[in-house]
């Protein structure tokens, strides 16, 4: 069967564009069918080609630096399953979908930037910055150019989002490898992989048009996770994508014309699936900005999407002060077991800079246990996008139903473990009588979980109301993408791509009626 890429769906639906599972964000409730700062350049803004061949003396400051390069550098966890393999293969995942893609160049290139014949890419700390934000940065738009048909690189289907996760790790590896003749302190050290890691994401790169007759729409997605043990040989979970990771790629820099005649473009970025990056701001600080831009180039929208379970788009409508005991990518939980609302670990803090207290020590309602979602719920259900988009075969109803999710848990008692769950149903309109979380309660658990997909929505819709903004924000959860055909330990296949090609389309025509809403 041919491979249906998104785009290629798109032009079927008419939408515009400039069974093996994989678990849902919910990792305590996967599908039953699982088998086991500021704004910057690029490409899109100011010219991105900044940085200098190895060597070259562009830099006042002082002469070349050299270098070498540590073979033998620590791995950290999620470099460790670079080596993964799925069944039957003698080579790597991650080199199969980065051949696969084209995107093995990078790691190379990256390589040869830092360090070539001896000779360092940047004899400071701070040209060190600049060469990794710009290599980053490309990293980014190469991955979206791929996906939005742009850019034809290697023999896999275009839409796919896999190779931008594991090219990010290759470069990770490379970059701590890097021992140029300057010192750089292990603060600094962590600071170039911060920059690294945001500009991959694309969070430099919100390039929101200005002016009164445009939409302004700002979209998260994720890394694929839950991804198995690093070294196994024999675990199809390696193979993993994340639909909202596809549909951020292929979204970012899309415009299109709405009903009043303006035009809606959407900016695009990705999260990584672990704690810390979330405890340091990573979200606050990209968000920010677009939220504190001046009115006529400020964001109108804000969306965070995640996968989900089964075969649904859910829209969330609380979102909890609380992340649960799984751990991410990096293997890391913060929360452990055996907690209350105000355990050490468990309560999502937002950095003070945007929140403009400290959230330390835990204090009740500061910041609030519950946040709730601004998006239009009521059109979002009654666009019935699944009348439009096709369904891959096999799926139960013949369509991905859009349901609203208005169920949470709460401590009814914070100070005790005890706790009570509302609203397990999702019938829309909602029954007469529904209501909030207590005021009296603390969060458990919002409408989307206890994990990141939850927390991306709870601190998107926090700082919404901390700078004092009444757009839309709140998230969508999509359905499962990870789908292949039964015993199958391919790198894709034709059911694969029809998943990813379906969500990815569908769940742009709900961001379309949000943008319509306006």
């Amino acid at each position: 069967m041919r491979l249906l890429s998104v785009f290629a769906l798109g032009l079927v639906l008419g939408i515009s564009a400039c069974s093996d599972t994989a678990a849902s964000d919910d990792p305590e409730n996967d599908d039953p069918a699982r088998p086991g700062g500021k704004k910057d350049g690029g490409p899109n803004g100011d010219d991105d080609d900044d940085t200098t061949t190895p060597g070259d003396d562009d830099d006042d400051d002082g002469p070349p630096a050299t270098c070498t390069m540590n073979p033998d550098v620590a791995l950290n966890f999620e470099e460790r399953r670079l080596v993964n393999r799925l069944p039957g293969k003698d080579v790597p995942f991650a080199t199969e979908i980065l051949t696969g893609t084209g995107f093995d160049v990078f790691e190379r290139d990256f390589s040869a930037r830092l360090c070539q014949d001896g000779k360092a890419g940047a004899n400071s700390f701070e040209k060190a910055k600049e060469l990794v934000k710009g290599e980053g940065t490309k990293l980014w738009r190469a991955a979206v150019d791929r996906v939005q048909g742009k850019r034809t690189m290697g023999t896999l289907p275009a839409g796919d989002d896999r190779m931008l996760y594991w090219a990010r790790l290759t470069m990770t590896k490379t970059l701590r490898a890097w021992e140029p003749s300057f010192a750089l302190t292990a603060e600094q050290r962590g600071d170039l992989e911060w920059e690294l890691e945001r500009a991959s994401r694309g969070q430099y790169d919100l390039n929101l048009p200005a002016g009164p007759d445009f939409v302004r729409i700002v979209l998260s997605g994720f890394d694929p996770f839950t991804l198995g043990a690093p070294g196994a040989t024999n675990d199809v979970n390696i193979r993993i994508g994340n639909p909202s990771g596809a549909a951020a790629l292929a979204y970012d820099g899309v415009t299109f014309t709405l009903p009043n005649g303006k035009t809606a473009q959407i900016e695009t970025y990705t999260l990584p699936v672990n704690y810390g990056p979330f405890e340091r701001g990573m979200e606050e600080d990209t968000l920010g900005p677009v939220f504190q831009a001046p009115v006529d180039s400020r964001a109108n929208v804000a969306i965070t999407m995640s996968q989900g379970s089964g075969y649904r788009f859910k829209l969330e409508e609380y979102n909890g002060r609380f992340h649960g005991t799984f751990e991410g990518n990096d293997d890391v939980a913060t929360c452990a077991s055996g907690f209350l609302a105000s355990t050490t670990g468990c309560a999502i803090d937002p950095p003070a800079r945007w929140l403009g207290y400290e959230p330390r020590p835990w204090a009740k309602d500061k910041p609030p246990q519950f946040v709730e979602s601004s998006l239009p719920v009521d059109a979002m259900i009654a666009a019935n996008t699944s009348a439009q988009v096709p369904a891959p075969a096999g799926t139960p109803g013949g369509r991905f139903e859009v349901v609203w999710g208005y169920d949470f848990e709460v401590f009814p008692d914070c100070t005790k473990s005890a706790t009570q769950v509302f609203y397990s149903s999702v019938p829309y309109p909602p029954a007469p009588g529904r209501q909030p979380p207590a005021a009296a309660a603390c969060a458990r658990s919002g409408s989307g979980g206890d994990y990141l997909s939850n927390e991306s929505a709870y601190r998107a819709t926090l700082l919404r109301d901390v700078l004092g903004l009444t757009i839309p924000v709140g998230h969508i959860h999509t359905p499962i993408m990870t789908r292949f055909s039964s015993g199958n330990g391919a790198v894709t296949d034709a059911t694969f791509e029809a998943y990813r090609a379906a969500i990815v389309a569908q769940g742009r025509l709900l961001v379309e009626v949000v943008a319509k809403s306006l």
